[in-house]
């Protein structure tokens, strides 16, 4: 199997890492939880060890060369076996947060599957070390081991992850990154992300979330109207909507209208995201929206889509060296983030014919700043925000999920509005 470098934004990651002990933290750790009657935990053991098995990317970790420079290796010399483990629901409950810790990038596959039988259910926990996994790579892995318990064939990937990486790393100095670079430089020079975190020498601290939920049942005009739209078209319509909700919200909280922000694009070459390849291919991106009140929902709309776009011309210049490039102080680069997320990304295991859905594991500490991501369920729309207590009280972040949320809503309504007259108290 091969051996290659790191691309910009594993690169990114990496960085966070403690370089003594080679510990990670960039991860996403998600249960499902299966009633003992569907399979016996011995039987779903066996079908997540045949995807670990057979898929050569599961066993992805960080190798240190002769230099000291750190590549990815995808060889199997680095077993990865399903961890087993046995105790009552009770125990389970109380010790699931063990269960999401930080990846020995040097030590252990980037992927751990567990595997814990308690008195009236199976649960199977996901850890992705997010340095090799994006969201369309958990779910596969996910699919891998629904399609191993229903007795569908698994394939191996190959090595498209290596590919993929020598081919960025490749373009780096091409007439496209140069007129990518010009065009990144030029809008984000002088600029710092906004924020509304609290001052603090400390950022470590308890991982702080909360979700909004804003029902579909608010959104009927919306839904009903779009009936001439297709699903995906829905979906980036929605996107649109949420993230231009979001920038309103931040500059809000922030009192700025001048508001800069994070997002991810999956970068991978094929538009439809190539569900069938493992690998690390999201791209952190900046975005600049001006949320001035005195222009009107569509003009904030309009001006949300054209930053969207113009995010893809700029795809091929990483943002990593965009703040080298910019020399961007380390303790500046950090910047606020919101992400939309489709429903089914790591969202349900489908085993004989009934979706069990996912729930996420949080890290007990963190030093997360304020990030937002929008999922799209079956309910309506839940705005999930996170971020560490040493940065943000708790009330700071359930009124970013519900500005984000509310906004999200008045956007939606009448087009001529000016944003002045929608704004909601903080």
């Amino acid at each position: 199997m091969n051996i290659y470098p790191l691309n910009s934004t594993q690169e990114d990651m990496l960085r966070e890492s403690n370089m003594e002990t080679m510990e990670n933290g960039f991860l996403v750790t998600v249960k499902y939880e299966l009633p003992e009657k569907i399979m016996t935990a011995d039987e779903v053991a066996a079908s997540c060890q045949k995807v670990l098995d057979t898929n050569h990317y599961t066993h992805v970790h960080l190798i240190r060369q002769d230099d000291g420079q750190l590549m990815i290796s995808e060889s199997t010399d680095m077993p990865n076996n399903v961890w087993r483990y046995k105790m009552t629901y009770k125990e389970w409950e109380a010790r699931k947060s063990e269960f999401s810790r930080p990846f020995k990038l040097l030590e252990e596959p980037g992927v751990r599957l567990s595997v814990i039988e308690t008195e009236h259910k199976t649960v199977i926990c996901y850890s992705f070390c997010h340095i090799f996994f994006d969201g369309i790579s958990i779910k596969l892995v996910c699919s891998s081991i629904d399609n191993a318990i229903n007795g569908v064939p698994i394939e191996d990937q190959g090595d498209m992850a290596a590919i993929w990486n020598r081919e960025e790393i490749a373009s780096y100095g091409s007439d496209a990154y140069q007129l990518a670079k010009q065009i990144a430089c030029e809008k984000f020079k002088g600029h710092k992300y906004t924020d509304i975190c609290r001052q603090t020498d400390n950022p470590w601290g308890k991982t702080l979330r909360t979700f909004y939920l804003l029902d579909y049942n608010r959104m009927k005009h919306i839904r009903l109207n779009a009936g001439t739209l297709t699903e995906e078209q829905q979906q980036n319509m929605m996107t649109t909507i949420c993230v231009a909700a979001y920038a309103l919200a931040l500059g809000q909280m922030a009192g700025t209208t001048d508001v800069v922000f994070m997002t991810t694009n999956h970068g991978r070459i094929d538009k439809r995201l190539r569900g069938n390849v493992m690998g690390c291919f999201l791209k952190s991106l900046s975005l600049r929206i001006d949320v001035n009140p005195e222009q009107s929902v569509a003009e904030l709309i309009g001006q949300t889509r054209a930053v969207l776009f113009g995010t893809m011309r700029t795809l091929i210049y990483p943002w990593l060296h965009q703040m080298r490039d910019l020399q961007v102080p380390l303790e500046d680069q950090v910047g606020t983030e919101m992400n939309v997320s489709g429903a089914n990304i790591y969202e349900y295991a489908h085993i004989y014919g009934v979706d069990y859905p996912s729930c996420h594991i949080e890290m007990p500490q963190s030093e997360q700043h304020l990030f937002l991501v929008v999922q799209m369920r079956e309910e309506g729309l839940t705005f999930n925000v996170e971020g560490s207590d040493a940065l943000y009280t708790q009330e700071q972040l359930e009124t970013m999920a519900r500005l984000s949320a509310e906004y999200a809503l008045q956007l939606i309504g009448d087009q001529r509005k000016k944003l002045k007259d929608i704004l909601i108290p903080g």
